[in-house]
C-alpha cells in the first residue's frame, strides 16, 4: 500500500492526499467515486506525467486516510481542498472528478470560482441513481392526522427522477 501524505487543516483534522503525474506540471485535483480512495488514481500516473499534469488525489473526510467530520456537508468540501491547496502552494488549480466525486467538483467550482482553471466531471453520478434514505429518527408517521410515537421506525425513499414514472422498490425483511 502507497503511503498518504497528509495536511494538518485549521478544524485539527488530517486530510489525506497522494500525488501523480509530474512534480512540477500543472496542478489538478482528483476527487474520487464512491467507496474509493486517493489511490483510485494510481493506474493514471503515467498519462498524468506524459500530460505535464501534477494530480493531488484527496481522500474525503471520512474515506481512505482522511480524519471524519462530524456533520459534514457537501459545502464544506471546498474549505478542505482550499486549505490543501495552500498549504501546497497552489493560488490556482483544476479540479476532477470521477462518478460521485462530481458532486465535489461543481462545490468547488461554486464556491471557489477565482481559484480553479477547470473543472471536469468524468462519469458523474445523476441524482436519481444514488437514493436518498431520510433517517428514521428525523421522520414521524401520520395516521388519521395523529402521529404515531413510540418504537415504530420509517426510512422515507425519495427518489427525483421525475422522467420515469414507472418506480420498482423491492423490500427485504429480516426477522427478529
Amino acid at each position: 500500500m502507497v503511503d498518504a501524505s497528509y495536511v494538518q487543516l485549521s478544524d485539527g483534522r488530517q486530510v489525506g492526499y497522494q500525488e501523480y503525474g509530474d512534480r512540477d506540471g500543472r496542478p489538478v485535483f482528483f476527487f474520487h467515486g464512491w467507496i474509493g480512495s486517493r489511490l483510485d488514481f494510481g493506474p493514471n500516473d503515467d498519462i498524468a506525467r506524459e500530460l505535464g499534469m501534477r494530480v493531488i488525489a484527496v481522500d474525503r473526510p471520512g474515506c481512505g486516510s482522511s480524519d471524519f467530520q462530524q456533520d459534514r456537508r457537501l459545502l464544506d468540501w471546498p474549505d478542505d481542498v482550499s486549505e490543501v491547496a495552500d498549504a501546497l502552494g497552489f493560488e490556482q488549480f483544476a479540479v476532477c472528478g470521477h462518478s460521485f466525486g462530481g458532486p465535489y467538483v461543481a462545490a468547488c467550482a461554486h464556491q471557489l470560482a477565482d481559484r480553479i482553471t477547470s473543472a471536469a466531471i468524468v462519469a458523474g453520478i445523476r441524482d436519481h441513481v444514488v437514493p436518498v434514505f431520510i433517517s428514521p429518527s428525523i421522520t414521524v408517521p401520520v395516521k388519521d392526522g395523529r402521529m404515531l410515537l413510540g418504537t415504530w421506525q420509517s426510512v422515507v425513499l425519495v427518489d427525483t427522477n421525475v422522467d420515469n414514472p414507472v418506480r420498482q422498490v423491492r423490500l427485504s425483511f429480516l426477522p427478529g
